[in-house]
């Protein structure tokens, strides 16, 4: 996965926390998006529209990839990644 994907997926979690008023800790590939970010199931709807937007892909329209496997930043990336990879 490149570099380009994993920072606009970071901006993107910083942006939709800054929105809501969140402090984020220090992100790295193991930090648990609801857990340690703080996100609510609403706030992690509004990151998922707003990667949508951002990444022009949503790796969950398909039923191979469930929106409940996903619990790090890293897993957000890999699975953003490799749609990313798909679509190219």
């Amino acid at each position: 996965m490149s570099a380009d994907i994993r920072n606009t997926i970071l901006n993107v979690i910083r942006t939709v926390a800054e929105e809501r008023g969140l402090n984020l800790p220090e992100i790295k590939d193991d930090t648990e998006i609801v857990d340690e970010l703080g996100f609510s199931s609403l706030t992690v709807a509004a990151l998922i529209a707003n990667l949508e937007e951002e990444l022009g892909v949503d790796p969950f329209q398909d039923e191979d990839t469930m929106i409940t496997d996903i619990r790090t930043f890293g897993d957000l990336c890999k699975v953003y990644g490799t749609r990313l990879e798909r679509a190219a």
